[in-house]
């Protein structure tokens, strides 16, 4: 059994990538049912608030949530998103990146190896 992994996204102003890299995860190798999308938004002023509500329309498969970030400093945001986390493990991912398919899989198996214990 796979564990539960948060993937936790701080974001502000990230219309013109945040489908991206929702489209990136939505594309892992890692079971999209042990998967939830925490993206913590800090009242972003443009349309990424509205890309992602496109996004969830058309793939209701994936467990996304948006969670406001007033403070709108990466800090605040990365607490806000472990609180609001209800997976095993937690990996961080940008909102203007797009991750490798495989990412999500390879950050569990190098925590099942225990690697980056030091």
């Amino acid at each position: 059994m796979s564990p539960r992994v948060s993937l936790i996204i701080p974001c502000f102003n990230e219309e013109k990538t945040i489908t991206h890299l929702l489209e990136s995860i939505v594309a892992q190798t890692y079971p999209l049912s042990d998967l939830e999308v925490i993206v913590v938004d800090g009242l972003s002023t443009d349309a990424t608030r509205v890309q992602i509500s496109h996004f969830q329309t058309g793939h209701p498969q994936i467990n996304l949530r948006i969670v406001d970030n007033p403070k709108r400093i990466i800090p605040a945001a990365l607490n806000l998103a472990i609180q609001a986390a209800s997976g095993d493990l937690i990996v961080r991912m940008d909102a203007h990146t797009i991750p490798a398919p495989d990412y999500v899989a390879r950050s569990v198996a190098d925590f099942d190896a225990g690697k980056g214990e030091d």
